[in-house]
């Protein structure tokens, strides 16, 4: 992406700190000196959204919620953290229902333990999933990572923002190749998505958007107020689309929507490699 020329007023004491970073080598000009420290602490103020919102059934297997079954000693959303801490998403927002929230905070607490910071939204209401999103706009004003408590997966993240943050996507969403029909069949040009079908009768693409995807703050502008009921799937994406503001990013790596026990022992059996 082509860089842009902006004018800003810095005081003195500042001006000075910022040349000391300029070594000649590593960084060899004021630009690059705040461009280096603006990098630094837009890395470090990343956010990752978990929706974990509808009824606690919805998201349990055997009575035991998803987020918390357990893969080689360790609950599937410790395992998420861990790989969100990696690529720099150290602010949590955690949305669900009471029973949710309550059984995860048992077992992540604050999540100063691995090294993140977790805020609980509770969802009083299920409505669906972009009102579930919705609860935490007011903590949500840079571009944001949004992912379902119930899903695994092992990509790069970081590369999604970076394809991410060089469009002007509403939604940039992670694709696979040959997935099958689950969660949602995609056609694109280049990185824009063309049309989005959660449950294709004859899926006519092999490309699926895992559901995990960066967000930017304009996505609430197109879900309503109030106590209607609106899902990304059905009401938001095809107006995205219709604006040319839903993309996609084809990702390599493990992804999996947990359903079954047989997806829980394809996760251990994965994350024992």
């Amino acid at each position: 992406m082509k860089k842009q020329r902006i004018s800003m007023t810095i005081s003195p004491e500042t001006l000075k700190s910022l040349d000391m970073l300029v070594d000649g080598v590593n960084i060899r000009s004021r630009s690059e000196a705040i461009e280096s420290v603006l990098s630094r602490y837009l890395a470090s103020a990343r956010t990752a959204v978990f929706l974990g919102g509808g009824k606690p059934e919805r998201i349990s297997i055997d009575n035991v919620l998803k987020p918390l079954v357990d893969v080689n000693g360790k609950a599937l959303i410790v395992h998420n953290i861990e790989r969100l801490k990696k690529a720099g998403f150290t602010r949590i927002v955690f949305i669900g229902s009471s029973t949710v929230i309550g059984e995860c905070f048992k077992v992540l607490g604050n999540g100063s333990k691995y090294g993140v910071s977790i805020t609980y939204i509770e969802e009083h209401n299920a409505l669906g999933n972009a009102k579930t999103i919705q609860l935490a706009e007011h903590l949500l004003k840079t571009p944001f990572l949004v992912l379902p408590v119930d899903n695994f997966f092992d990509f790069d993240l970081n590369y999604l923002l970076k394809i991410h943050s060089n469009t002007e996507a509403a939604v940039t969403l992670a694709v696979q190749a040959g997935r099958g029909s689950e969660p949602g069949m995609v056609e694109m040009i280049g990185n824009k998505i063309i049309s989005y079908d959660e449950k294709p009768k004859k899926p006519e693409t092999f490309l699926t958007a895992t559901f995990i995807g960066m967000y930017d703050p304009l996505v609430f502008s197109y879900i309503p107020r109030g106590d209607v009921k609106c899902t990304l799937q059905t009401d938001v994406f095809p107006k995205l689309i219709k604006d040319d503001v839903l993309y996609g990013c084809i990702v390599p790596g493990f992804y999996i929507n947990i359903k079954t026990k047989g997806d829980i022992r394809e996760v251990k059996k994965f994350a024992k490699k």
